[in-house]
């Protein structure tokens, strides 16, 4: 019985990082699709990096760009505990989407035929 209990206490370590990951993915993934939303829009990337803050918290790197017409946003973040200071666990996520045209406030899809 001795032996077993430091087994369950790792485990059980294990299961909650992983837990504590997985919520971190999830949000990161709706601040990187909130982030490249306003920037389709044309607003700031302060304003995209502010809401990403606030979704995913103060620890979240943002980085964005343009080409093509499209924007795309990857934002990534370590993850908190001590399993991600001690292996340096880092998670990303990434979202792209259309630019608007400038000044129309409406972006085009396809060729512009009704």
């Amino acid at each position: 019985m001795a032996v077993v209990l430091p087994a369950l206490v790792a485990l059980l370590g294990l299961l909650l990082a992983g837990a504590t990951a997985g919520v971190l993915q999830l949000q990161l993934e709706k601040a990187a699709q909130a982030a490249v939303r306003q920037l389709g829009r044309g607003e700031t990337e302060g304003r995209a990096a502010a809401t990403v803050r606030a979704i995913a918290g103060d620890a979240v790197h943002l980085s964005a760009g343009t080409a093509g017409g499209w924007v795309t946003v990857r934002v990534a973040a370590p993850v908190p505990g001590p399993w991600g200071l001690l292996a340096g666990w880092t998670l990303a996520a990434e979202a792209t989407a259309p630019a608007e045209l400038s000044g129309s406030g409406t972006a085009m899809v396809g060729d512009g035929r009704p």
